[in-house]
């Protein structure tokens, strides 16, 4: 579920959502399809009384796709829980604090616990760390090894007996086979959860790193496409670093500033760069 939308990006998710069309939502709701259409594709304002639609739609169409109006008019993103008691959700002041502390990424969470498959990831986790199933195990591979040894005081056996190697085989070993279990639910729902994000633009931060790299990268491809220089384009790019405009240093001076560059580890590094590593 997307977060921070629009009244009408609400209204036309909630619709997809049920693979409605307009006539559908106008023929169960009593709104007509004009006013429909207004919520979905304009800017309206439920409290203006020019816009000739009231809280009333906003009531009938929250009903309706069975979310809360505070959801549909931005106060919440929750669809239809508001204001929950903390003792209804039964967790720890830990727990909580964690949750507020805006220190964990409370969407991801919400996606995680929300996944269809993560009942099943839970339920592996509780078998685990609550070894219920423990005892149980421990009878079976009992079993199974007491019937070896049984076989072996009483009878001359092979080194790679089928029977025997069933046996051995038919051991578990209790950690590994739950952690197991844990392990390839849990990656099924990253994997999941990976694949409805690849379409999701990438971060701030890491969108302002990609757009200085591509600005840097012109910079320099520019600065050797006027001067013919690999050496001129990383000076020019170097200078840009600097706060200095190296284009418009005289001659003499960007000679100079060239021969104090060339002594820097970063500028032979990034001409190693371009010639494959470092010269010898």
């Amino acid at each position: 579920m997307r977060k921070g939308l629009t009244l009408k990006e609400k209204l036309r998710d909630l619709r997809e959502e049920k693979k409605l069309i307009l006539t559908d939502v106008e023929k169960d709701t009593g709104i007509s399809k004009s006013t429909l259409q207004r919520l979905e594709n304009d800017s309206v304002d439920p409290r203006d009384p020019e816009t000739q639609v009231g809280y009333q739609h906003i009531i009938t169409l929250a009903r309706y796709y069975d979310v809360s109006t505070d959801y549909l008019l931005g106060f919440t993103e929750n669809r239809k829980h508001r204001n929950v008691e903390i003792d209804k959700l039964r967790l720890s002041d830990e727990a909580v604090s964690g949750l507020i502390s805006g220190k964990l990424n409370t969407r991801l969470i919400s996606e995680f616990l929300s996944h269809k498959d993560f009942p099943e990831l839970l339920s592996a986790m509780e078998v685990y760390i609550d070894r219920k199933v423990l005892p149980q195990m421990n009878v079976i591979n009992a079993i199974y090894r007491a019937t070896e040894s049984t076989i072996r005081e009483n009878f001359d056996v092979e080194e790679n007996d089928e029977v025997m190697t069933f046996l051995q085989q038919s051991v578990i070993d209790e950690d590994e086979y739950l952690r197991y279990r844990i392990s390839e639910r849990f990656n099924a729902v990253m994997k999941s959860l990976f694949d409805a994000h690849k379409k999701d633009p990438l971060p701030v931060e890491q969108m302002e790193a990609v757009n200085e790299i591509k600005e840097e990268l012109k910079i320099y491809t520019d600065a050797k496409a006027e001067n013919g220089s690999e050496g001129y384009g990383r000076f020019v790019l170097f200078c840009k670093k600097l706060g200095l405009n190296g284009a418009s240093l005289e001659q003499p001076e960007r000679e100079a500033l060239m021969k104090a560059l060339e002594k820097s580890e970063m500028y032979r590094q990034q001409k190693g760069k371009k010639h494959g590593g470092k010269r010898r």
